[in-house]
């Protein structure tokens, strides 16, 4: 229930009767939304989508990745990390994966590598394609504001990627040990509201992809 919970802020209620119907009424998941951000608000400082997204999860975590985190020897991205790391993407038993994961876990904590590097580790065990190289991704923002600004002066649009680009760069020079607790706790809400506001974009685009079906008669 709190992952539909969750969904609140993904997506814009709609009337239309298509797809499978709700599993909760969201009348219903309004008021436990209405009643999660009082407790939140009056025991912690992270959101409902932080709390469901990054929290909840740790009760499923393995022992091997929530002793570590419980005693301060990882942060909670790392934890998400190594949780990823299950027989089933894997490929393996459960006693090869715990096996691995620990091997991984020691590794980092006896070189004191920063996330960025744990993270990577975790996508090389699984297989996964790389991400998009930072200066790349800084390379496009800005030809991107360049080229908003060329077409039309007046359309703030380019602060927007001028903006990312920014931010990229401060994220790209930020070293793990200087995030505190107190930085994570203020700078979530803002990721948060970020996050919606981006998916939502995205969602628009996809809808706009969509080829619409031809109607025989």
């Amino acid at each position: 229930m709190l992952q539909a919970v969750r969904g609140l802020y993904m997506r814009q209620p709609t009337e239309t009767k298509r797809g499978r119907p709700a599993r909760f009424a969201r009348e219903h998941l309004l008021r436990v939304d209405s009643t999660l951000r009082a407790v939140l608000a009056r025991e912690t400082s992270i959101g409902v989508r932080s709390f469901v997204g990054q929290y909840l999860p740790i009760l499923d975590f393995p022992r091997d990745v929530r002793e570590p985190l419980e005693r301060g020897e990882i942060n909670l991205f790392e934890a998400h990390q190594l949780a990823r790391l299950t027989p089933k993407r894997l490929g393996c038993t459960n006693g090869e994966a715990r096996a691995y994961l620990r091997k991984l876990l020691n590794a980092h904590l006896l070189k004191q590598e920063p996330s960025t590097r744990l993270r990577q580790r975790v996508k090389e065990a699984l297989g996964e394609l790389r991400e998009p190289d930072p200066v790349e991704t800084e390379v496009v923002a800005v030809d991107k504001a360049d080229e908003l600004l060329e077409a039309d002066p007046l359309d703030s649009s380019h602060l927007f990627f001028e903006e990312l680009r920014r931010i990229g760069r401060a994220l790209r020079e930020m070293k793990p040990e200087e995030l505190t607790d107190e930085d994570v706790n203020e700078l979530m809400p803002a990721v948060d509201q970020v996050s919606v506001a981006l998916m939502q974009i995205e969602r628009r685009r996809l809808r706009r992809q969509e080829v619409p079906r031809k109607i025989r008669i």
